[in-house]
């Protein structure tokens, strides 16, 4: 089916500008002591604001559940037209999409119509994102979610703002969602640097959108990008390791799927039993009997500097991380 174009609207549906005519008509008259009555924008739909976008629509399509949100209608802006196309095409199926309009190149009308904006674009782009003509004024009185890698409130607000102390009231939380979004399993950091300039209101929102993905953890905005780095980069370090285990048990005759599927109970059980209130060096001793297979394999791992190399790696993270920042 075609697609058509109308003022950046994407879609193959020929009522998508009805769809955000509807939003428009809904901005305008609604009713503001009503729970229910928000409208948040995903300004830039990657891999993290493709998911974030998902997880609101799961979340509003569940029965009964759509009316009973703090977030009414959301709204999705992409930088190009076939960007917008891919978000529509795997939105479609949620039966909240007819409360979601999908456009491009227009992050303006965006930031209009929502009163939460997750930011997700690339970090590189938020300038441009931001300082773009109007944008200042469109953001008053609302709160903007940024989920970018290296960038701080204060630079964005100067991107925002260019420099003025007067911020019309907008408020700016920064937050690090990860990988697991996709699943609903993201262990999202959330800084608590700004929080006290948050509506109650507006905050119960944000706790939802980010429960909607999975789970959150409020921490000290000066260990944020500590806490950014655990939750961001180590599933990469981890599937490192993971990938480096699989390798050994080919290696000894093991099919890489049929070991795969084992490793990853395995990493999940471990996982699970750390959240129950199991420490790591405690558990890892418990499975360490004398003279045993796991002792020997230790032996191995520690010969080869494993722990320092992450405690190292760690530490090149967060740093690499505040020097970003500095940019």
């Amino acid at each position: 089916m075609a697609t058509q174009k109308v003022s950046g609207i994407i879609s193959s549906d020929p009522t998508a500008n009805e769809v955000l005519g509807s939003i428009e008509k809904w901005v305008e008259n609604r009713n503001l002591d009503k729970g229910n009555n928000l409208v948040a924008a995903v300004v830039g739909c990657g891999n993290m604001g493709s998911a974030i976008l998902a997880g609101i629509l799961a979340a509003n399509s569940v029965q009964n559940a759509r009316d009973n949100t703090p977030i009414s209608h959301i709204v999705a802006c992409t930088k190009t037209e076939a960007s917008a196309s891919k978000v529509y095409q795997a939105s479609k199926d949620f039966t909240a999409a007819d409360r979601l309009a999908v456009f491009f190149d227009d992050n303006l009308k965006a930031f209009h119509l929502a009163d939460i904006i997750i930011l997700a674009c690339k970090p590189y782009m938020a300038e441009e994102v931001l300082g773009a003509a109007g944008v200042a004024d469109a953001l008053a009185n609302k709160l903007i979610i940024s989920v970018l890698a290296g960038s701080t409130t204060e630079q964005l607000k100067e991107f925002a703002f260019k420099g003025s102390s007067d911020t019309k009231g907008c408020s700016f939380v920064r937050s690090m969602p990860n990988l697991g979004a996709q699943i609903k399993e993201s262990q999202t950091v959330v800084s608590t640097a700004g929080l006290e300039s948050i509506s109650p209101k507006y905050e119960e929102a944000m706790k939802w959108i980010f429960s909607s993905i999975g789970q959150y953890t409020y921490v000290p905005d000066n260990v944020f990008q500590v806490a950014g780095v655990l939750a961001g980069c180590t599933p990469a370090w981890f599937l490192t390791a993971f990938d480096g285990i699989l390798d050994g048990a080919v290696s000894e005759g093991m099919k890489r799927d049929t070991a795969t599927e084992i490793l990853a109970g395995s990493m999940l059980a471990a996982a699970k039993m750390i959240q129950n209130g199991e420490h790591p060096a405690v558990l890892r001793e418990k499975i360490s009997s004398p003279k045993g297979t796991t002792i020997q394999g230790l032996k191995t791992i520690e010969k080869g500097g494993v722990r320092s190399t992450y405690t190292d790696a760690t530490i090149d993270s967060v740093q690499h991380g505040l020097n970003m920042a500095k940019k």
